[in-house]
């Protein structure tokens, strides 16, 4: 049996690649038609992923015209390797661009729930899993809105949804794009109603990826008893970088 895992949490931002401030310019209009160059930046990213157990990714596109129709994250899946995924839609823009999250795994997941996060603007979402390991582990990856206020309300619905009786005394885990540091309002209010702290913190900065001076991406946990060896991964596919931990675990699928 295998005795520990890896996290990965990362905003792929739809496989448009920005690499340079410039790029939200020039690269506008992948972000409404499909071309060779974000297919093979998704195939990318998928080979990258493929060294992680599991991979909570955000900013993935389930179907818009930018997608090419397609679902990314089968496309992600494919190369990746990753036996068990799970998707989720939080926003859509008609035809034009789709807006989600996914997980990708290599543990089996016993169950799904797909969030809608509240905010004075919809279209941020939470998918919360629990995985087949011992001990017991969930784990949600989410993407927040841009606005203190939306963020602490959602994070509050977030905390509420994972301390329901039916998670008992399982561990778990939060990571995603926050859009705020680790010691911001929102997370750190967080942490005093679910007991979940990050193990990220200022020096894992992720945006922009091009000159990282900003902690967007953050894992956070209540097992913070031991050094998960978090590292911000040097990955240059999106406008974010993406952060990863190590977690231990007691039994593990092989």
């Amino acid at each position: 049996m295998r005795q520990s895992f890896t996290v990965l949490s990362y905003n792929i931002q739809a496989g448009i690649g920005t690499q340079r401030a410039h790029h939200y310019v020039t690269r506008a209009h992948h972000q409404v038609i499909s071309t060779k160059a974000k297919r093979e930046r998704l195939r990318s990213i998928g080979k990258f992923i493929a060294g992680f157990d599991i991979a909570c990714l955000q900013e993935v596109d389930p179907g818009g015209r930018r997608a090419g129709f397609s679902n990314q994250g089968d496309i992600l899946s494919e190369a990746s390797g990753h036996p068990h995924h799970v998707y989720q839609e939080n926003r859509a823009v008609r035809a034009i661009s789709r807006h989600g999250n996914a997980i990708l795994s290599r543990v089996p997941i016993v169950s799904c729930e797909d969030l809608k996060l509240p905010g004075r603007i919809g279209g941020r979402g939470a998918l919360l899993v629990e995985f087949d390991m011992e001990p017991a582990t969930i784990l949600a990856c989410v993407h927040l809105s841009l606005g203190p206020d939306d963020q602490r309300e959602q994070l509050e619905y977030l905390a509420d949804e994972m301390d329901k009786p039916r998670y008992g005394r399982a561990r778990k885990i939060v990571c995603g794009d926050m859009n705020c540091a680790a010691r911001s309002g929102p997370l750190s209010r967080f942490s005093e109603v679910s007991g979940l702290r990050p193990i990220t913190g200022a020096p894992h900065k992720t945006y922009p990826s091009w000159t990282p001076r900003l902690g967007l991406d953050h894992i956070l946990t209540d097992d913070t008893t031991i050094d998960h060896q978090v590292t911000v991964e040097a990955a240059s596919f999106s406008d974010h970088l993406p952060v990863s931990a190590r977690f231990q675990a007691s039994s593990l699928p092989t």
